[in-house]
């Protein structure tokens, strides 16, 4: 519980009207002072009362001027363009926001003294390994969207305070995903074609903000408040696995 006379710490969630971005707002609602950050205020950060700016965080003067002035104590850094195919057809794009926005937001970091937590992807990975990939696995990056996403977690690397944070296969209620696409197409095609050679593990995303918001309380209190020294990598998803064939037909 924290004290009426105590100052709240002050959370940055990048890409806040996300599907991610959303829920990380509500996870640490309670005993964090929120801002929002993204390109567009969704009805989301409304109804959170979020304090909200719109902000493209490839616009390096502007995303420095914002966090600054914002001064915050943690920034999660949810923002990417996450449409791998899309990616792929805008190699220039997927580059301008996942590696040079990620660069943008991590300087900014590094001179506000904020930690920043960086949200990555099992993608960095080739997916040949049989078992579940861990935090000291090579990445090995097979495509735009996934070179982008490593080239991000390099520049956030250098900074003294990060968390780099790997999960994958996402699903929620405020975004475009996998469930979502292929519920979709069942209401308009008798037949689908799935690939089932891609295994992973679905994860959904309220269970991932209220993991990272223990993970985060957990890190805090080893550093009495401050984050300092912290660089580390975690990888959160939810249990089980699946291939895409069997997911789509569950």
């Amino acid at each position: 519980m924290v004290e009426e006379n105590k100052e709240k710490r002050k959370i940055l969630v990048t890409g806040s009207g996300g599907m991610l971005g959303t829920e990380l707002c509500a996870a640490f609602s309670d005993d964090y002072e929120i801002a929002g950050l993204d390109i567009v205020q969704k009805t989301e950060d409304r109804r959170q009362k979020t304090d909200f700016v719109k902000c493209d965080i490839a616009d390096k003067k502007f995303t420095r001027k914002t966090i600054i002035e914002l001064k915050p104590d943690i920034i999660i850094h949810a923002a990417a363009w996450t449409d791998v195919d899309g990616c792929e057809r805008n190699a220039e794009k997927a580059k301008k926001i996942n590696e040079t926005g990620t660069e943008n937001v991590a300087q900014a970091a590094g001179e506000t003294g904020a930690l920043l937590v960086y949200m990555s992807t099992d993608f960095i990975f080739d997916g040949n390994k049989k078992t579940p990939y861990v935090e000291d696995d090579l990445s090995a990056p097979l495509g735009v969207y996934a070179a982008t996403k490593l080239a991000g977690e390099k520049i956030v690397k250098k900074l003294k305070k990060s968390i780099i944070i790997r999960t994958s296969w996402l699903y929620g209620k405020n975004g475009k995903s996998f469930v979502e696409t292929i519920l979709e197409k069942a209401k308009k095609e008798t037949t689908l074609k799935v690939v089932d050679d891609q295994v992973g593990s679905p994860t959904y995303t309220m269970d991932l903000a209220v993991g990272i918001r223990k993970l985060l309380d957990i890190m805090l209190r080893r550093t009495k408040g401050e984050g300092r020294g912290t660089k580390e990598i975690f990888h959160i998803s939810n249990k089980g696995e699946v291939s895409r064939f069997d997911y789509a037909k569950e």
